[in-house]
């Protein structure tokens, strides 16, 4: 029998999986979700991080917070995943991913997780103008992983908020104690 909150989850899940569902927008969707995944994808996030190291001054700051910041949200992802033990929609629900079909955990999500951890880290560091140039890219990444069917809407969401701890709380109480060390 499926919970009252989980029934809306479903819902919500079905609404973007087959009511948004256009010939246009499924590329897009494809690309938000899986291009870190192909060899481009990575060549060309090396090279970004590289330049932001390159480039000195909070740009350099910023991709040395991602490392750990990353592996962090990262890893507590996957520890959430094994824990929750929640199948995939694409394994518990009669659909296709549109993507292929995942059996891992599926709470939380480490995508979405990850991107708002980058726009957290960045928020922390240049404030709210960075989350105003970037707000979009963990909502676009969070609904593609909907959109393939390979996330419930509450394994996104709940990867957006525990990137966000990681991205501007961990880095917000880390510079905060750094400047309260300095300070005494």
């Amino acid at each position: 029998m499926i919970g009252q909150g989980e029934s809306l989850d479903v819902q919500l899940f079905y609404w973007i999986y087959e009511g948004w569902r256009a010939d246009w927008l499924t590329p897009v969707m494809i690309f938000f979700s899986d291009a870190l995944k192909t060899l481009p994808g990575r060549v060309g996030a090396v090279l970004l991080w590289g330049y932001l190291l390159w480039r000195g001054g909070k740009a350099r700051a910023f991709a040395l917070w991602l490392i750990p910041v990353l592996i962090l949200t990262n890893e507590t992802s996957d520890l959430l995943k094994a824990w929750v033990g929640r199948e995939r929609p694409c394994v518990a629900l009669p659909i296709e991913a549109l993507t292929g079909k995942l059996t891992s955990g599926s709470f939380p999500s480490a995508h979405a997780a990850n991107m708002s951890a980058l726009v957290g880290t960045a928020t922390a560091l240049w404030g709210r103008r960075a989350l105003l140039w970037l707000f979009w890219l963990p909502l676009m990444v969070g609904l593609s992983r909907v959109y393939v069917g390979v996330h419930y809407p509450s394994d996104v969401a709940a990867g957006w908020l525990l990137g966000w701890l990681y991205g501007w709380g961990g880095v917000r109480l880390a510079l905060w104690a750094w400047n309260r060390r300095r300070a005494s």
